[in-house]
Protein backbone atom coordinates (compact mmCIF):
# COMPACT_ATOMS: atom_id res chain seq x y z
CA UNK A 1 0.00 0.00 0.00
CA UNK A 2 1.39 3.45 -0.85
CA UNK A 3 1.91 6.03 1.84
CA UNK A 4 -1.00 7.63 2.35
CA UNK A 5 1.57 10.69 2.65
CA UNK A 6 2.92 10.72 -1.15
CA UNK A 7 -0.46 9.92 -2.27
CA UNK A 8 -2.00 13.01 -0.95
CA UNK A 9 0.89 14.89 -2.01
CA UNK A 10 2.16 13.29 -5.34
CA UNK A 11 5.73 13.78 -3.46
CA UNK A 12 8.94 11.16 -2.04
CA UNK A 13 9.01 11.90 1.40
CA UNK A 14 12.88 11.17 0.50
CA UNK A 15 13.51 14.13 -1.38
CA UNK A 16 11.79 16.59 1.48
CA UNK A 17 14.68 19.05 2.71
CA UNK A 18 13.34 17.25 6.31
CA UNK A 19 15.09 14.20 5.84
CA UNK A 20 17.87 15.40 3.01
CA UNK A 21 19.28 17.97 6.13
CA UNK A 22 20.98 17.61 9.35
CA UNK A 23 18.15 17.25 12.20
CA UNK A 24 17.74 20.49 13.92
CA UNK A 25 16.52 20.96 17.48
CA UNK A 26 12.54 20.98 17.53
CA UNK A 27 11.47 24.79 17.96
CA UNK A 28 8.11 24.03 18.61
CA UNK A 29 5.01 21.70 17.83
CA UNK A 30 4.00 20.40 14.29
CA UNK A 31 0.81 19.26 13.43
CA UNK A 32 0.20 18.66 9.14
CA UNK A 33 2.47 20.72 7.53
CA UNK A 34 2.60 23.50 9.19
CA UNK A 35 5.13 24.18 12.00
CA UNK A 36 4.12 26.39 15.32
CA UNK A 37 7.35 28.04 16.08
CA UNK A 38 7.51 30.07 19.33
CA UNK A 39 8.63 33.43 19.51
CA UNK A 40 11.48 34.85 21.89
CA UNK A 41 9.72 38.30 21.21
CA UNK A 42 7.72 39.77 24.20
CA UNK A 43 3.41 39.44 24.65
CA UNK A 44 2.59 42.00 22.40
CA UNK A 45 1.39 45.03 23.77
CA UNK A 46 -2.35 47.13 23.05
CA UNK A 47 -0.61 48.82 20.08
CA UNK A 48 0.75 46.46 18.06
CA UNK A 49 -2.38 44.19 19.08
CA UNK A 50 -4.19 46.59 17.27
CA UNK A 51 -1.67 47.21 14.13
CA UNK A 52 -2.65 43.13 13.86
CA UNK A 53 -6.30 43.61 14.53
CA UNK A 54 -6.67 46.32 12.22
CA UNK A 55 -5.20 44.42 9.04
CA UNK A 56 -5.77 41.11 9.44
CA UNK A 57 -4.47 38.14 7.14
CA UNK A 58 -6.94 36.03 5.16
CA UNK A 59 -6.77 32.70 5.88
CA UNK A 60 -4.61 30.60 4.11
CA UNK A 61 -2.39 34.03 3.26
CA UNK A 62 1.10 33.15 1.37
CA UNK A 63 4.14 34.77 2.81
CA UNK A 64 7.15 34.88 1.70
CA UNK A 65 9.63 33.35 4.04
CA UNK A 66 13.77 34.07 3.28
CA UNK A 67 15.81 31.12 3.19
CA UNK A 68 18.07 32.63 5.87
CA UNK A 69 14.97 33.23 8.22
CA UNK A 70 16.09 31.34 11.74
CA UNK A 71 12.36 30.66 11.89
CA UNK A 72 12.26 29.01 8.42
CA UNK A 73 13.10 25.25 7.54
CA UNK A 74 16.36 25.16 6.00
CA UNK A 75 16.23 24.31 1.87
CA UNK A 76 18.25 23.94 -0.94
CA UNK A 77 17.18 26.24 -3.05
CA UNK A 78 18.97 30.19 -2.20
CA UNK A 79 15.35 31.30 -3.18
CA UNK A 80 12.78 32.58 -1.03
CA UNK A 81 10.23 29.41 -0.33
CA UNK A 82 6.49 30.28 -0.26
CA UNK A 83 4.44 27.95 2.61
CA UNK A 84 0.84 28.91 3.47
CA UNK A 85 0.42 30.50 7.16
CA UNK A 86 -2.59 29.56 9.02
CA UNK A 87 -4.35 32.45 10.53
CA UNK A 88 -6.81 32.28 13.93
CA UNK A 89 -10.22 31.70 12.85
CA UNK A 90 -11.50 34.66 15.51
CA UNK A 91 -9.32 38.04 15.61
CA UNK A 92 -8.76 39.50 18.98
CA UNK A 93 -9.75 42.63 19.30
CA UNK A 94 -7.38 45.11 21.74
CA UNK A 95 -7.50 48.14 23.92
CA UNK A 96 -8.20 50.40 20.92
CA UNK A 97 -11.08 53.38 20.71
CA UNK A 98 -14.32 52.15 22.19
CA UNK A 99 -17.06 51.17 20.16
CA UNK A 100 -19.68 54.24 21.26
CA UNK A 101 -22.12 52.80 18.90
CA UNK A 102 -21.91 49.71 20.91
CA UNK A 103 -21.84 51.17 24.01
CA UNK A 104 -25.24 53.08 23.66
CA UNK A 105 -26.99 49.64 22.30
CA UNK A 106 -25.73 48.32 25.48
CA UNK A 107 -26.59 51.49 27.59
CA UNK A 108 -30.03 50.67 27.20
CA UNK A 109 -30.15 46.84 27.96
CA UNK A 110 -28.25 47.57 31.38
CA UNK A 111 -30.77 50.62 31.93
CA UNK A 112 -33.71 48.65 31.45
CA UNK A 113 -32.45 45.77 33.91
CA UNK A 114 -31.93 48.35 36.56
CA UNK A 115 -35.10 49.64 36.43
CA UNK A 116 -36.38 45.93 36.63
CA UNK A 117 -34.50 45.27 39.46
CA UNK A 118 -34.89 48.60 41.07
CA UNK A 119 -32.56 48.57 43.56
CA UNK A 120 -32.44 50.69 46.47
CA UNK A 121 -30.44 54.17 45.70
CA UNK A 122 -27.59 53.65 47.69
CA UNK A 123 -26.91 50.16 45.76
CA UNK A 124 -27.92 51.13 42.72
CA UNK A 125 -24.08 51.86 41.27
CA UNK A 126 -23.08 48.66 42.48
CA UNK A 127 -26.37 46.87 41.20
CA UNK A 128 -25.07 48.28 37.66
CA UNK A 129 -21.54 47.27 37.95
CA UNK A 130 -22.84 43.57 38.28
CA UNK A 131 -25.20 43.99 35.49
CA UNK A 132 -22.71 45.65 33.21
CA UNK A 133 -20.40 42.91 33.71
CA UNK A 134 -23.00 40.17 32.77
CA UNK A 135 -24.38 42.21 29.81
CA UNK A 136 -20.27 42.33 28.34
CA UNK A 137 -19.77 38.82 29.53
CA UNK A 138 -22.75 37.96 26.80
CA UNK A 139 -21.83 39.64 24.22
CA UNK A 140 -18.43 38.57 24.52
CA UNK A 141 -19.57 34.90 24.18
CA UNK A 142 -22.04 36.17 21.47
CA UNK A 143 -19.02 37.74 19.34
CA UNK A 144 -17.24 34.61 19.62
CA UNK A 145 -19.66 31.74 18.90
CA UNK A 146 -20.13 33.97 15.36
CA UNK A 147 -16.52 33.67 14.93
CA UNK A 148 -16.69 37.91 14.97
CA UNK A 149 -14.03 39.59 17.14
CA UNK A 150 -13.38 38.87 20.34
CA UNK A 151 -12.16 40.57 23.18
CA UNK A 152 -9.35 40.91 25.18
CA UNK A 153 -9.49 41.87 29.43
CA UNK A 154 -8.37 44.96 28.91
CA UNK A 155 -10.45 45.87 25.99
CA UNK A 156 -13.56 44.85 28.18
CA UNK A 157 -12.55 46.47 31.25
CA UNK A 158 -12.42 49.69 29.13
CA UNK A 159 -15.74 48.56 27.79
CA UNK A 160 -17.18 48.50 31.17
CA UNK A 161 -15.83 51.89 31.98
CA UNK A 162 -17.63 53.76 29.29
CA UNK A 163 -20.80 51.92 29.76
CA UNK A 164 -21.01 52.92 33.76
CA UNK A 165 -20.05 56.26 32.26
CA UNK A 166 -23.24 56.22 29.55
CA UNK A 167 -25.71 54.53 32.37
CA UNK A 168 -24.55 56.75 35.66
CA UNK A 169 -22.26 59.67 34.59
CA UNK A 170 -22.10 62.04 31.32
CA UNK A 171 -21.06 58.76 28.82
CA UNK A 172 -18.24 60.49 26.41
CA UNK A 173 -17.98 63.60 28.21
CA UNK A 174 -16.77 62.12 31.53
CA UNK A 175 -13.40 62.88 31.19
CA UNK A 176 -13.84 66.11 30.86
CA UNK A 177 -15.40 65.98 34.53
CA UNK A 178 -12.74 64.03 35.77
CA UNK A 179 -9.51 66.08 34.41
CA UNK A 180 -9.19 68.79 37.28
CA UNK A 181 -7.60 71.24 34.25
CA UNK A 182 -10.59 71.64 32.63
CA UNK A 183 -12.90 74.65 33.36
CA UNK A 184 -15.90 74.65 31.04
CA UNK A 185 -16.54 72.65 27.83
CA UNK A 186 -18.38 74.23 24.89
CA UNK A 187 -19.92 71.99 21.91
CA UNK A 188 -21.88 73.31 19.43
CA UNK A 189 -22.63 70.23 17.41
CA UNK A 190 -21.01 66.33 18.28
CA UNK A 191 -17.65 67.59 16.07
CA UNK A 192 -17.22 71.09 17.20
CA UNK A 193 -16.25 70.98 20.86
CA UNK A 194 -13.81 73.75 22.55
CA UNK A 195 -11.99 72.94 26.54
CA UNK A 196 -11.45 76.26 28.58
CA UNK A 197 -8.61 75.35 30.78
CA UNK A 198 -7.93 76.82 34.36
CA UNK A 199 -5.52 78.63 33.00
CA UNK A 200 -8.02 80.19 30.24
CA UNK A 201 -6.36 78.87 27.52
CA UNK A 202 -9.51 77.27 24.71
CA UNK A 203 -8.19 74.44 22.96
CA UNK A 204 -10.21 71.78 20.30
CA UNK A 205 -11.59 68.59 21.67
CA UNK A 206 -12.62 65.39 20.22
CA UNK A 207 -16.05 64.72 18.70
CA UNK A 208 -18.66 63.48 21.86
CA UNK A 209 -21.12 61.75 19.60
CA UNK A 210 -20.91 60.01 16.55
CA UNK A 211 -23.83 62.38 15.13
CA UNK A 212 -26.05 65.48 16.41
CA UNK A 213 -28.41 62.82 16.59
CA UNK A 214 -26.81 60.42 18.48
CA UNK A 215 -25.61 63.79 21.41
CA UNK A 216 -29.51 64.48 21.51
CA UNK A 217 -30.58 60.93 22.45
CA UNK A 218 -27.81 60.80 25.02
CA UNK A 219 -28.65 64.64 26.84
CA UNK A 220 -32.49 63.08 26.28
CA UNK A 221 -31.61 59.65 28.38
CA UNK A 222 -29.00 62.01 31.11
CA UNK A 223 -32.00 64.12 31.94
CA UNK A 224 -34.22 61.65 32.39
CA UNK A 225 -32.14 59.64 34.38
CA UNK A 226 -31.47 61.94 37.02
CA UNK A 227 -32.80 61.34 40.63
CA UNK A 228 -35.30 63.80 39.75
CA UNK A 229 -35.92 63.32 36.10
CA UNK A 230 -36.04 66.30 33.99
CA UNK A 231 -37.38 66.61 30.24
CA UNK A 232 -35.49 67.34 27.32
CA UNK A 233 -37.43 67.23 23.64
CA UNK A 234 -38.98 69.28 20.97
CA UNK A 235 -41.69 70.47 23.62
CA UNK A 236 -38.87 71.28 26.50
CA UNK A 237 -35.63 72.53 24.28
CA UNK A 238 -33.32 73.48 26.90
CA UNK A 239 -31.91 71.44 29.87
CA UNK A 240 -30.47 72.30 32.94
CA UNK A 241 -28.18 69.80 35.13
CA UNK A 242 -26.38 69.66 38.24
CA UNK A 243 -23.47 67.10 37.54
CA UNK A 244 -20.97 65.41 39.30
CA UNK A 245 -17.98 67.21 40.62
CA UNK A 246 -19.25 70.34 40.59
CA UNK A 247 -20.45 71.24 37.51
CA UNK A 248 -23.41 72.35 35.51
CA UNK A 249 -24.64 71.52 32.53
CA UNK A 250 -26.98 73.63 29.90
CA UNK A 251 -28.01 71.89 26.78
CA UNK A 252 -30.13 73.44 23.85
CA UNK A 253 -31.42 71.77 21.04
CA UNK A 254 -34.19 71.98 18.26
CA UNK A 255 -34.17 75.62 18.27
CA UNK A 256 -30.64 75.82 17.28
CA UNK A 257 -28.82 75.20 14.44
CA UNK A 258 -26.95 72.63 16.08
CA UNK A 259 -27.07 70.65 19.37
CA UNK A 260 -25.53 73.16 22.07
CA UNK A 261 -24.50 71.93 25.59
CA UNK A 262 -22.01 73.95 27.85
CA UNK A 263 -20.83 72.40 30.63
CA UNK A 264 -19.64 74.61 33.49
CA UNK A 265 -17.05 73.37 36.34
CA UNK A 266 -16.78 75.33 39.64
CA UNK A 267 -13.23 74.60 40.22
CA UNK A 268 -12.55 77.12 42.78
CA UNK A 269 -15.39 75.98 45.15
CA UNK A 270 -12.34 76.77 48.37
CA UNK A 271 -11.35 79.67 47.28
CA UNK A 272 -11.75 82.96 49.53
CA UNK A 273 -11.04 86.29 48.90
CA UNK A 274 -7.78 85.79 49.83
CA UNK A 275 -6.62 83.42 46.93
CA UNK A 276 -8.70 86.00 44.55
CA UNK A 277 -6.26 88.51 45.30
CA UNK A 278 -3.52 85.93 44.38
CA UNK A 279 -5.16 85.70 41.10
CA UNK A 280 -4.93 89.10 40.57
CA UNK A 281 -8.78 89.35 39.82
CA UNK A 282 -8.79 91.81 42.93
CA UNK A 283 -6.36 94.16 45.39
CA UNK A 284 -5.86 93.24 49.03
CA UNK A 285 -7.59 96.76 49.90
CA UNK A 286 -10.34 96.08 48.22
CA UNK A 287 -10.75 92.33 49.57
CA UNK A 288 -10.28 93.93 53.02
CA UNK A 289 -13.59 96.05 52.13
CA UNK A 290 -15.87 93.20 50.63
CA UNK A 291 -15.12 90.92 53.64
CA UNK A 292 -16.03 93.38 56.12
CA UNK A 293 -19.49 94.46 54.11
CA UNK A 294 -20.16 90.65 54.09
CA UNK A 295 -19.35 90.09 57.81
CA UNK A 296 -21.34 93.21 58.28
CA UNK A 297 -24.35 91.91 56.96
CA UNK A 298 -24.71 94.12 53.96
CA UNK A 299 -26.48 93.02 51.06
CA UNK A 300 -24.01 92.68 47.53
CA UNK A 301 -25.05 91.67 43.90
CA UNK A 302 -22.61 90.51 41.76
CA UNK A 303 -22.65 91.68 38.08
CA UNK A 304 -20.41 90.78 34.82
CA UNK A 305 -21.12 89.73 31.36
CA UNK A 306 -20.76 86.08 31.20
CA UNK A 307 -18.13 83.37 32.00
CA UNK A 308 -16.57 86.28 34.58
CA UNK A 309 -16.26 84.56 37.40
CA UNK A 310 -19.50 85.47 39.18
CA UNK A 311 -20.29 82.46 40.76
CA UNK A 312 -16.79 81.90 42.14
CA UNK A 313 -17.06 85.72 43.53
CA UNK A 314 -20.31 85.13 45.52
CA UNK A 315 -18.83 81.56 46.80
CA UNK A 316 -15.40 83.71 47.89
CA UNK A 317 -17.57 86.35 49.28
CA UNK A 318 -19.88 83.59 51.11
CA UNK A 319 -16.76 82.02 52.79
CA UNK A 320 -16.39 85.66 54.99
CA UNK A 321 -19.18 84.69 56.86
CA UNK A 322 -18.52 83.30 59.83
CA UNK A 323 -18.81 79.77 60.64
CA UNK A 324 -21.99 80.27 62.91
CA UNK A 325 -23.85 82.19 60.64
CA UNK A 326 -26.86 79.82 59.61
CA UNK A 327 -26.66 80.40 55.57
CA UNK A 328 -29.17 79.22 52.77
CA UNK A 329 -28.74 78.96 49.65
CA UNK A 330 -31.28 78.93 47.02
CA UNK A 331 -30.60 78.19 43.13
CA UNK A 332 -32.06 76.88 39.66
CA UNK A 333 -29.30 74.30 39.55
CA UNK A 334 -26.44 73.80 42.23
CA UNK A 335 -22.99 75.52 41.96
CA UNK A 336 -22.53 77.32 45.19
CA UNK A 337 -21.39 73.93 46.99
CA UNK A 338 -21.24 75.54 50.40
CA UNK A 339 -21.64 72.35 52.23
CA UNK A 340 -18.65 70.30 50.88
CA UNK A 341 -16.12 73.23 52.37
CA UNK A 342 -16.86 72.70 55.44
CA UNK A 343 -16.26 76.27 56.70
CA UNK A 344 -19.87 76.76 58.26
CA UNK A 345 -21.48 74.73 60.36
CA UNK A 346 -25.40 75.15 59.25
CA UNK A 347 -25.98 74.91 55.37
CA UNK A 348 -29.18 74.84 53.86
CA UNK A 349 -29.39 74.26 50.37
CA UNK A 350 -32.29 74.60 47.74
CA UNK A 351 -32.73 74.13 44.39
CA UNK A 352 -35.57 74.59 42.29
CA UNK A 353 -37.09 71.31 39.67
CA UNK A 354 -38.86 72.40 36.44
CA UNK A 355 -40.89 68.66 36.43
CA UNK A 356 -41.17 66.82 34.00
CA UNK A 357 -44.27 65.31 32.01
CA UNK A 358 -47.52 67.39 30.98
CA UNK A 359 -49.06 70.01 32.82
CA UNK A 360 -51.81 68.96 35.07
CA UNK A 361 -54.72 70.37 36.32
CA UNK A 362 -53.20 72.73 38.26
CA UNK A 363 -51.43 74.51 35.83
CA UNK A 364 -47.73 72.09 36.61
CA UNK A 365 -45.96 69.56 36.18
CA UNK A 366 -45.55 67.17 38.40
CA UNK A 367 -42.39 67.64 40.37
CA UNK A 368 -41.89 71.17 39.89
CA UNK A 369 -40.48 73.40 42.73
CA UNK A 370 -40.00 77.09 42.26
CA UNK A 371 -37.26 79.49 43.81
CA UNK A 372 -40.58 81.44 44.99
CA UNK A 373 -41.50 78.23 46.98
CA UNK A 374 -37.68 77.84 47.76
CA UNK A 375 -37.82 81.08 49.56
CA UNK A 376 -40.96 80.22 51.71
CA UNK A 377 -39.04 77.07 53.27
CA UNK A 378 -36.35 79.27 53.87
CA UNK A 379 -38.40 81.77 55.87
CA UNK A 380 -38.93 78.81 58.22
CA UNK A 381 -35.11 77.72 58.74
CA UNK A 382 -34.40 79.95 60.97
CA UNK A 383 -31.27 81.56 58.68
CA UNK A 384 -28.84 84.34 59.38
CA UNK A 385 -27.73 85.13 55.71
CA UNK A 386 -29.60 83.91 52.56
CA UNK A 387 -28.22 83.40 48.94
CA UNK A 388 -30.00 83.13 45.76
CA UNK A 389 -27.76 81.93 43.25
CA UNK A 390 -28.11 83.97 40.10
CA UNK A 391 -31.12 86.32 38.90
CA UNK A 392 -32.40 85.75 35.24
CA UNK A 393 -36.45 86.65 35.37
CA UNK A 394 -38.90 85.66 37.93
CA UNK A 395 -35.91 84.97 40.61
CA UNK A 396 -36.03 88.46 41.06
CA UNK A 397 -39.13 88.97 43.47
CA UNK A 398 -36.82 86.50 46.07
CA UNK A 399 -33.78 88.03 45.89
CA UNK A 400 -36.01 91.36 46.78
CA UNK A 401 -37.68 89.52 49.61
CA UNK A 402 -34.49 88.37 50.98
CA UNK A 403 -32.78 91.42 50.81
CA UNK A 404 -36.04 93.19 52.82
CA UNK A 405 -35.36 90.54 55.44
CA UNK A 406 -32.55 92.58 57.07
CA UNK A 407 -30.26 89.85 57.44
CA UNK A 408 -28.09 90.18 54.67
CA UNK A 409 -28.34 88.26 51.06
CA UNK A 410 -25.87 87.89 48.24
CA UNK A 411 -26.57 86.88 44.51
CA UNK A 412 -25.53 87.36 40.51
CA UNK A 413 -26.86 88.92 38.05
CA UNK A 414 -25.43 89.48 34.11
CA UNK A 415 -24.65 93.05 32.89
CA UNK A 416 -21.60 95.13 31.52
CA UNK A 417 -21.70 97.56 34.34
CA UNK A 418 -22.52 98.53 37.66
CA UNK A 419 -25.02 100.71 37.19
CA UNK A 420 -26.20 98.48 34.13
CA UNK A 421 -27.02 95.56 36.57
CA UNK A 422 -29.17 98.10 38.05
CA UNK A 423 -31.13 98.99 34.64
CA UNK A 424 -31.34 94.86 34.67
CA UNK A 425 -33.28 94.03 37.68
CA UNK A 426 -35.34 97.04 37.43
CA UNK A 427 -36.23 95.10 33.98
CA UNK A 428 -36.24 91.76 35.64
CA UNK A 429 -38.68 92.96 38.49
CA UNK A 430 -41.27 94.87 35.94
CA UNK A 431 -41.70 91.97 33.42
CA UNK A 432 -43.08 89.77 36.40
CA UNK A 433 -46.65 91.38 36.17
CA UNK A 434 -48.51 94.63 35.81
CA UNK A 435 -48.15 94.83 40.25
CA UNK A 436 -44.25 95.67 40.19
CA UNK A 437 -43.81 99.13 38.68
CA UNK A 438 -40.53 100.61 37.85
CA UNK A 439 -41.22 103.49 40.66
CA UNK A 440 -41.15 100.44 42.92
CA UNK A 441 -38.36 98.46 41.91
CA UNK A 442 -36.59 101.48 42.13
CA UNK A 443 -37.01 102.23 45.39
CA UNK A 444 -36.35 98.08 46.65
CA UNK A 445 -33.04 98.20 45.02
CA UNK A 446 -32.10 101.78 46.68
CA UNK A 447 -33.24 100.63 49.87
CA UNK A 448 -32.16 96.98 49.97
CA UNK A 449 -28.85 96.70 47.58
CA UNK A 450 -25.78 98.17 49.29
CA UNK A 451 -23.45 96.98 47.18
CA UNK A 452 -22.42 95.66 43.25
CA UNK A 453 -19.56 94.36 42.45
CA UNK A 454 -18.80 94.52 38.53
CA UNK A 455 -16.16 91.86 37.25
CA UNK A 456 -14.40 92.04 33.61
CA UNK A 457 -12.97 89.51 31.51
CA UNK A 458 -11.02 89.69 28.15
CA UNK A 459 -9.10 86.70 25.90
CA UNK A 460 -5.31 87.52 25.25
CA UNK A 461 -4.14 85.75 22.35
CA UNK A 462 -1.26 83.03 23.19
CA UNK A 463 2.35 82.96 20.92
CA UNK A 464 0.82 79.28 20.08
CA UNK A 465 -2.42 80.31 18.78
CA UNK A 466 -4.26 79.65 21.85
CA UNK A 467 -6.28 82.57 24.03
CA UNK A 468 -5.74 82.97 27.67
CA UNK A 469 -8.96 84.63 29.85
CA UNK A 470 -8.22 87.21 32.68
CA UNK A 471 -11.04 88.23 34.65
CA UNK A 472 -11.28 90.78 37.62
CA UNK A 473 -12.94 93.37 39.72
CA UNK A 474 -13.27 96.56 37.70
CA UNK A 475 -15.83 98.68 39.72
CA UNK A 476 -17.49 98.34 43.35
CA UNK A 477 -20.07 100.83 43.91
CA UNK A 478 -22.44 101.88 46.76
CA UNK A 479 -26.69 102.47 46.21
CA UNK A 480 -28.67 104.62 48.30
CA UNK A 481 -31.54 106.25 47.30
CA UNK A 482 -30.93 109.25 45.44
CA UNK A 483 -33.10 112.14 43.66
CA UNK A 484 -36.44 111.29 42.66
CA UNK A 485 -35.78 111.36 38.54
CA UNK A 486 -33.06 108.50 38.62
CA UNK A 487 -34.40 106.88 41.46
CA UNK A 488 -31.31 105.85 43.25
CA UNK A 489 -27.42 107.21 43.93
CA UNK A 490 -24.50 105.80 43.36
CA UNK A 491 -21.08 106.52 44.23
CA UNK A 492 -18.26 104.58 42.79
CA UNK A 493 -15.88 103.31 45.89
CA UNK A 494 -13.18 101.49 43.59
CA UNK A 495 -12.74 101.45 39.50
CA UNK A 496 -10.09 100.92 37.16
CA UNK A 497 -8.97 103.11 34.80
CA UNK A 498 -9.08 102.55 31.19
CA UNK A 499 -6.76 99.87 30.46
CA UNK A 500 -6.12 98.42 33.52
CA UNK A 501 -7.15 95.44 35.15
CA UNK A 502 -7.03 96.28 38.39
CA UNK A 503 -10.02 98.51 40.65
CA UNK A 504 -8.17 100.84 43.38
CA UNK A 505 -9.85 103.46 45.69
CA UNK A 506 -11.72 106.41 44.90
CA UNK A 507 -14.60 107.77 47.18
CA UNK A 508 -15.70 106.28 50.26
CA UNK A 509 -19.25 106.61 51.04
CA UNK A 510 -19.33 108.35 55.29
CA UNK A 511 -21.72 105.74 55.86
CA UNK A 512 -19.58 103.13 55.55
CA UNK A 513 -16.46 103.97 57.46
CA UNK A 514 -17.78 101.81 60.04
CA UNK A 515 -16.85 98.99 58.19
CA UNK A 516 -13.37 99.52 59.87
CA UNK A 517 -14.80 97.79 62.74
CA UNK A 518 -14.99 94.57 60.67
CA UNK A 519 -11.76 94.49 59.11
CA UNK A 520 -11.95 97.15 56.20
CA UNK A 521 -8.29 98.79 55.87
CA UNK A 522 -9.31 102.52 55.90
CA UNK A 523 -5.44 103.94 55.93
CA UNK A 524 -4.86 101.35 52.66
CA UNK A 525 -8.02 102.43 51.06
CA UNK A 526 -6.46 106.36 51.73
CA UNK A 527 -2.97 105.62 50.73
CA UNK A 528 -4.19 103.70 47.56
CA UNK A 529 -6.31 106.81 46.75
CA UNK A 530 -3.91 108.83 47.02
CA UNK A 531 -3.79 110.98 50.34
CA UNK A 532 -4.11 109.69 54.20
CA UNK A 533 -6.79 110.93 56.40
Amino acid sequence: MSDPIETAAGLDPATLALFTQPAAEPRGRSRGRFRMIPTTEPEPEAESEREDASSPRPTGATVSVPASSPAAPTVPSASPVERRVPVARVQRAVSGEVDWDLVDRLRERVSAELSERDPDPTDREDVGREIIALVLEEESRTATSQGLVTWTLQHQARLARALFDAVFRLGRLQPYLDDESIENVIISGFDNVLVENSDGSLVPAEPVASSDQQLIEYLTFMAAHQPRPREFSEAASKLHLSLPNRARLFASAWVTSRPTVIIRRNRLVDAGLRELVALGSLSQVAASFLSAAVQARLSLVVSGDQGTGKTTMLRALAHELPAHVQIGTIETEYELYLKDTGDHQVVHEWQANPGSGEIGLNGRRAGEYTVREALEDSLRANLSYTIVGEVRGSEIVTMFKCMQSGSGSMSTTHARSAEGAIRKLVTCATQEGANITREYALNVIAEDIDLIVQLQVDSEPQPDGSWRKRRWVSEIIAVEPGEQAKGYAATTIFTATPGTRRATAHLLPERLRYLTGFGFDLAGFNAEKGHIE
